[in-house]
Order: structure tokens, then C-alpha cells, then sequence
């Protein structure tokens, strides 16, 4: 019987990148990218393993990625009535 792998931290992440990349379209992917990324670096300043904490490091991402579409939508506002 085959031992079950686990996926790779780097492959959760990658994962998650790609998962908030579909669903923020209209954020530029280098910027969900350094999102993600900082989140992670986030999780990591407390000694947290990626692994077990990709709840965490999903909801850093998501909320700054919230963040930058409501901002780029009010710029989009203001370039109309401009």
C-alpha cells in the first residue's frame, strides 16, 4: 500500500495564489502574488509553519486583496467623473 504524500507547503501556497487570482480578476496577478506572499511572511514572524497556517495566511490575502479592488474601483470613479 502507497504512503499518502501530503502536498508541499510551496504547492498550498501556489494553490491558494492561484484560487484568489481567479477569483480578484480585476487585480493585476503580480499583485495577488505579493499578497500572498506577505502573507505568509506575516505568519511566519510568529514562528508558524505555512502548513498549518493557510487559513490565516487566506484571510491576510484576502483582506488586503479586498482592499486593493475597493481602491481601484474608487480610482476608476474619480478617472469618470474627472
Amino acid at each position: 500500500m502507497p504512503a499518502v504524500r501530503r502536498p508541499s507547503p510551496l504547492a498550498l501556497v501556489l494553490d491558494l495564489t492561484r484560487r484568489l487570482a481567479e477569483e480578484f480578476d480585476t487585480v493585476p496577478i503580480p499583485m495577488v502574488t505579493s499578497s500572498v506572499k506577505e502573507a505568509v511572511a506575516a505568519t511566519k514572524l510568529f514562528g508558524d509553519d505555512v502548513a498549518s497556517s493557510l487559513r490565516t495566511i487566506e484571510q491576510i490575502a484576502r483582506e488586503d486583496l479586498i482592499a486593493v479592488r475597493a481602491a481601484a474601483a474608487e480610482q476608476a470613479q474619480v478617472a469618470l467623473a474627472g
